[in-house]
């Protein structure tokens, strides 16, 4: 199975570097999402794979036009945690005339 596991900057724990905590988007790889793992991450709602936006650390569906946020390098996958985008995704029979 895949293992997900919190990165540890060096091992040596919260406190090292600048106070602790890190804001959201700034900071070391430790809180992005490991590449490796986006093979295996389908959406929980459509069951289609998504695509990794690194820049807003974010996991977005475009098909259902919502993305899932990436909290410390791990995936919340939670429909309910998902926000939408903004952009409206394509109906379906909309090449219908």
């Amino acid at each position: 199975g895949v293992v997900l596991r919190r990165a540890a900057s060096s091992g040596q724990g919260p406190g090292t570097g600048s106070g602790g905590r890190q804001e959201p988007g700034q900071g070391s790889g430790s809180a992005r999402l490991e590449p490796s793992l986006l093979r295996f991450l389908v959406c929980p709602l459509s069951k289609r794979p998504l695509r990794y936006d690194e820049a807003a650390n974010e996991l977005i569906n475009e098909e259902l036009g919502i993305t899932y946020p990436v909290i410390d390098g791990i995936p919340n996958m939670i429909p309910e945690a998902a926000r939408t985008t903004g952009k409206k995704p394509p109906a379906e029979g909309s090449q219908q005339p």
